[in-house]
C-alpha cells in the first residue's frame, strides 16, 4: 500500500501535567529539525492543569516553529495520538512522551534505518535518569534487525513502549490508529503491528509488517515522577491485559496456541495481584480459575476479561476505560414465579442489565406459571426484555436433570434465585458465563463485590455490576415539574402490614394545609377506603381505584412524591424514581425497601421504635419526614 504523507516525519508529542519537563522535551526535539529536511512538531495537551500549555505556547515561540497545538479534555495517551493523526503531513511518525529527552540524532537515524530495511515499526532502547537533561547520548549508529516472531515477543512477553518508537504513517493508519479501549498505547501498537495479518479468514490480504529493534538508546526520562501511568503497575497490568484480549479477539487467526499461553498469561497476572496486592485468601475461589486454566480449561476471553475487570475492580487509582464491545450477544435471565411484587423488585436490576448491553437480545425465563411482564407490566417491560419465556414448567422437577432443553446457547445466563435443584438444571444450558447466587455463588462464575447485600433489588444490580470494571450507582430520580400533587398508597395485602387509615387523614389534611393534593391508589378491593375518604374529605384529594399498574404509574408520575405500606403499590410508585416514604411494620425493611431516589425514607417500626407493630410509627415523625421531600422539591 502507497502512502499518501509526504516524505519526512511527524513528531507527536502527548502531555499532561509536565511543567517540570516539557519544555526539555520540545527542545530535544526541534534541535533535530533542519531546513534541509521536511519535520513536523504536532503536540497534544490532554487536559493540563498545570502551566504545561503556557510553557509549550513560549518554547514554541520563542523557536520560531510552526506546530500544530491540541488541546482537549484529558482522556489519556490513546485517545490524544489518534487526534493527532488527523494532522499527520510526512510519512514517518516519532512518539514521544511530555517528560521524555529524544537523542540528538535519533530522528534521522531511525527513518534511514527503516527505509535501509524495510521495517515498518522501529523500537530503540531507552533508559531512566535523575536527570535526563543532563544524560550523554552516544552519537552511534547501530544497524537495526528484523525481529522474529514478533507476534510472541508482544503477545506473551508483554513488551512495548512509546517513545522509543517510530512507526510509518501508512501502517498506523492501517491499523485504524491506537486502541481507544486501553487509556495507554505502549502495548496496543506494537501487537496490532505485529498481528495485523492475523485479523480474519476475510482480511488474507492483510499486510504483514515487519518490527526491527536496534540498541541505540532513542529517548531518557525522569527517574521519579509522580502520578506517572507508567510508574503504575497496576494501570500497566491492567492496560497489558485488556489490550492483549483485545488482540486476541480481533485476531481469529491466531494460533491456538499462542492464544492459549497469552490467556494464562493473563489469569498468572492476575492471580498475583490478587493474592500479592488485594491480599486475597491464597485458598480463595481464584485458585481454582488459576488451577484450571492450567490445563486449558475456562480460556474464554470474554470470561477472562471479566476476570481482569474483578481483579483491579477496586483500584482507584487504575485510568478504566469500560468500553466493552456489545455486538449482538444472547443472555438468558432465569426468574421462576413471575407475580407482580416479584417483578417490580426486579425492575431496577432490568434497567440496570438493559443499559450494560443495549444491543442484546435479552430472554425472560419464567420457569413457573406466567410472567407479570407478559400482562399487566407488559408496557414496563418494552425495551428491557426481547424474548419472554413463560408457563415452560422448567426447573422445578428432578427429571428436568435428565431431560434435554430446547433452549439453545447463551453468551450469558443470569440466574436469580438460589434453589440448588433449579440451578443444576440451569447449567445444563450451553452458555459462555453463568452466573447464581445459589449455594453462594458456589456454581457462579463471577461473584460480585459485595455479596452481603440484604436488599433484594440491590443484589440483583450487583449481578449486573460483574460485567462493568467500575462500580455501579443505581438512580432513578424523578420530579414532575410544577406539580401540587402527593400520592398515597393506604392498602396493604393484610393487616399487620397497614399503618392505620386515619393517620393517612391526618398526613392528607398536613398535605392540604401545605397546598398540596393528596391522591390516594386504591385497588379494586379497597372500597371501604374510599368510602371513609369520602366521608373525610370533598374536593380536596383525588382518588384513583384500578387493578391496572400502569395507570397507577402514570398517576404517580404526576406527582411530587408519595407515601406507602409495604405494599405492591409502593413498588408501583417507586418504579416512576419519585422520592417515596415506606412504612414497615415486622417485614424486613432493609430488603424490602425500594430503591432509586436518594430521597427515598424508609420508616420501619422495628428499627427506629423497637417495635413489629406498624401502629409505632408516630404521625409527627412521618409528618416531618415529608416536609422534608416538599422542601427538596421546592
Amino acid at each position: 500500500m502507497k502512502t499518501l504523507k509526504k516524505d519526512g516525519i511527524s513528531v507527536i508529542v502527548t502531555v499532561f501535567n509536565k511543567e517540570a519537563y516539557i519544555e526539555e522535551t520540545i527542545k530535544s526535539v526541534l534541535q533535530q529539525f533542519n531546513s534541509r529536511k521536511k519535520y513536523q512538531l504536532i503536540i497534544v495537551n490532554d487536559g493540563s492543569t498545570d502551566c504545561s500549555l503556557d510553557l509549550i505556547k513560549r518554547v514554541v515561540k520563542n523557536n520560531n516553529v510552526y506546530t500544530t497545538l491540541i488541546s482537549q479534555k484529558n482522556t489519556g495517551p490513546s485517545i490524544a495520538i489518534n487526534n493527532a493523526l488527523k494532522y499527520v503531513k510526512y510519512s514517518f511518525i516519532k512518539f514521544l512522551d511530555g517528560d521524555d529527552i529524544l537523542a540528538p540524532d535519533s530522528l534521522d537515524y531511525m527513518k534511514e534505518q527503516m527505509e535501509k530495511k524495510n521495517i515498518d515499526l522501529l523500537y530503540g532502547d531507552w533508559k531512566w535518569s535523575n536527570d535526563p537533561k543532563k544524560y550523554r547520548f552516544r552519537k552511534n549508529k547501530p544497524s537495526s534487525k528484523i525481529m522474529e516472531d514478533s507476534v510472541t515477543k508482544f503477545l506473551i512477553s508483554g513488551w512495548g513502549g512509546s517513545s522509543n518508537l517510530m512507526i510509518r504513517t501508512e501502517v498506523i493508519l492501517e491499523i485504524k490508529g491506537c486502541d481507544e479501549d486501553v487509556f495507554v498505547q505502549d502495548f496496543s501498537i506494537p501487537m496490532r503491528v505485529a498481528g495485523n495479518h492475523l485479523k480474519s479468514k476475510e482480511s488474507k490480504e492483510s499486510k504483514e509488517f515487519n518490527v526491527g529493534t536496534t540498541e541505540k538508546i532513542i529517548c531518557v526520562g525522569p527517574r521519579k515522577v509522580a502520578n506517572r501511568i507508567m510508574s503504575n503497575e497496576g494501570q500497566t497490568l491492567y492496560d497489558l491485559s485488556i489490550a492483549t484480549l483485545n488482540f486476541i479477539e480481533e485476531s481469529n487467526l491466531l494460533n491456538l496456541i499462542e492464544k492459549n499461553r497469552a490467556l494464562k498469561k493473563i489469569i498468572s497476572r492476575c492471580w498475583r495481584w490478587r493474592i500479592k496486592v488485594s491480599k486475597e485468601s491464597i485458598l480463595g475461589r481464584f485458585l481454582f480459575v488459576y488451577l484450571l486454566s492450567k490445563i486449558n480449561i475456562g480460556l474464554c476471553s470474554k470470561k477472562i476479561r471479566l476476570h481482569v475487570y474483578r481483579t483491579w475492580f477496586s483500584n482507584n487509582q487504575i485510568r478504566k476505560i469500560d468500553k466493552s464491545p456489545d455486538v449482538g450477544r444472547k443472555i438468558l435471565v432465569y426468574v421462576g414465579l413471575d407475580l407482580l411484587g416479584d417483578a417490580l423488585l426486579k425492575v431496577p436490576f432490568l434497567k440496570s442489565l438493559r443499559k450494560r448491553f443495549p444491543n442484546s437480545k435479552i430472554t425472560w425465563l419464567a420457569g413457573k406459571g406466567s410472567s407479570v411482564f407478559q400482562s399487566s407490566l407488559k408496557p414496563i417491560s418494552e425495551g428491557l426484555i426481547d424474548k419472554i419465556e413463560d408457563n415452560r414448567s422448567f426447573g422445578s422437577s428432578f427429571f428436568d436433570l435428565f431431560k434435554k432443553n430446547d433452549f439453545g446457547s447463551y453468551d450469558i445466563i443470569i440466574d436469580t434465585q438460589k434453589r440448588l435443584l433449579t440451578t443444576l438444571v440451569l447449567k445444563k444450558i450451553k452458555c459462555k458465563i453463568f452466573i447464581s447466587p445459589c449455594a453462594n455463588f458456589f456454581f457462579s462464575d463471577f461473584v460480585p463485590k459485595n455479596t452481603k447485600t440484604v436488599n433484594l433489588s440491590v443484589s440483583l444490580i450487583n449481578l449486573v455490576e460483574i460485567f462493568h470494571c467500575r462500580s455501579l450507582n443505581y438512580s432513578n430520580n424523578f420530579q414532575p415539574q410544577n406539580s401540587k400533587k402527593f400520592c398515597i398508597c393506604p392498602g396493604a395485602s393484610v393487616i399487620w402490614k397497614k399503618w392505620p387509615l386515619e393517620n393517612f387523614i391526618e398526613v392528607s389534611e398536613f398535605l392540604i394545609k401545605k397546598r398540596v393534593r393528596p391522591i390516594f391508589l386504591l385497588g379494586p378491593k379497597e372500597g371501604y377506603i374510599e368510602r371513609n375518604l369520602r366521608r373525610n374529605f370533598s374536593q380536596e384529594i383525588g382518588i384513583l381505584s384500578t387493578n391496572d399498574p400502569i395507570k397507577t404509574i402514570e398517576m404517580a408520575k404526576t406527582c411530587i412524591g408519595g407515601i406507602s405500606n409495604d405494599t405492591g403499590c409502593g413498588h408501583l410508585i417507586a418504579t416512576t424514581g419519585i422520592p417515596v416514604i415506606t412504612l414497615f411494620g415486622p417485614t424486613d425493611a432493609e430488603k424490602f425497601a425500594p430503591i432509586g431516589n436518594n430521597n427515598n425514607f424508609v420508616l420501619s417500626s422495628v428499627e427506629l421504635f423497637k417495635s413489629k407493630n406498624i401502629d409505632s410509627i408516630p404521625v409527627p415523625f412521618v409528618l416531618n419526614k415529608i416536609n422534608l421531600l416538599l422542601k427538596s422539591y421546592n
